[in-house]
């Protein structure tokens, strides 16, 4: 077994035990993440059994699926990923809808508030229909509106390395990996866009087929169209498929507590629910509800109002 081999093997393996746990079986993991291929591959090549497949071009693959599930990984530890929650059905359905968009309304505009989801029901997006159809970037305020730098960025999510040094190079060069195939181009922390990237995007979208998700908090967003108000109207407006707004309500918080605790019923859920959820809202939201939850061994209500009280006191 050569070296690329052999690192195919131990990511297969790092995906396997990803799934694990996050208790998802190999069936599931193939459909949530595409880029794995078929259920038999995967578990061929997890096994050591890459006889046959393209062991190069399999592990750019499994590297994209890896990256996105470390992405996935809640910070403060290892966390299940629940793909019916609220947000990732909205996200999911809203996507459906653009992807049938044969006109420049091709942009996808999703707001929520930090901890909302946001992050998580893009993760899983790209899981489900692959790296290689859905790219993402992460806006900065250090780019200082700069579309040198965004440009670069993109560049650099589409897997080139050796970067055109000029704005007009680096925009070619985009459209150019852009209209190879329909694709959809992620822009997370969208709010640190300024009037000129802003007109990048509105740019792309004239001239690629593919699709675009800016993923935006609320407020940072508004003070953004206050500031560029003809481009983000432009791109608001005849360019806008659907604005989705995520927030955390009393059924998602109930459909996660019901995955962590498969044994309560429905009424310990739900009076669960409505203590949590409004201190949720005020701090971190699913964030909140997460650590909440890993405070409890049993949803008894005065055991979930100290936890609240517990977790509240930590923000």
């Amino acid at each position: 077994m050569n070296k690329t081999e052999q690192e195919l093997v131990e990511t297969a393996a790092k995906i396997a035990a990803w799934g694990d746990g996050h208790g998802m079986s190999r069936a599931q993991l193939v459909r949530n993440f595409t880029d794995l291929g078929s259920e038999k591959s995967f578990r061929d090549i997890s096994s050591g059994q890459v006889e046959g497949y393209n062991a190069e071009s399999q592990l750019a693959k499994y590297r994209a699926v890896y990256a996105t599930m470390e992405e996935l990984a809640d910070r403060g530890g290892e966390e299940k990923i629940y793909d019916d929650l609220g947000t990732v059905v909205k996200l999911r359905r809203a996507f459906l809808g653009v992807v049938k968009a044969t006109g420049t309304n091709r942009v996808l505009i999703v707001q929520g508030e930090s901890g909302g989801g946001k992050t998580t029901a893009v993760g899983l997006l790209r899981g489900k229909y692959g790296t290689g159809r859905i790219s993402y970037v992460e806006a900065s305020d250090v780019w200082d509106d700069s579309p040198n730098a965004f440009l670069g960025s993109i560049l650099r999510a589409l897997g080139m390395t050796e970067l055109p040094s000029g704005r007009v190079g680096r925009l070619e060069e985009v459209q150019a990996r852009l209209s190879i195939s329909r694709r959809c181009l992620v822009v997370d922390e969208a709010h640190h866009l300024g009037p000129h990237c802003l007109n990048t995007v509105k740019t792309l979208v004239n001239t690629t087929p593919g699709e675009f998700i800016l993923v935006a908090i609320p407020t940072l967003w508004n003070k953004l169209q206050a500031h560029a108000y003809q481009e983000a109207k432009q791109i608001a407006t005849n360019r806008l498929s659907e604005r989705v707004k995520l927030s955390l309500d009393e059924a998602d918080v109930r459909l996660y507590l019901s995955k962590r605790f498969p044994d309560a019923s429905a009424a310990e859920l739900k009076v669960a629910a409505k203590i949590i959820r409004p201190n949720a809202l005020l701090c971190g939201n699913y964030a909140f509800v997460r650590d909440v939850a890993r405070e409890l061994a049993a949803l008894d209500a005065d055991a979930v109002s100290k936890a609240v009280s517990v977790v509240t006191g930590r923000r």
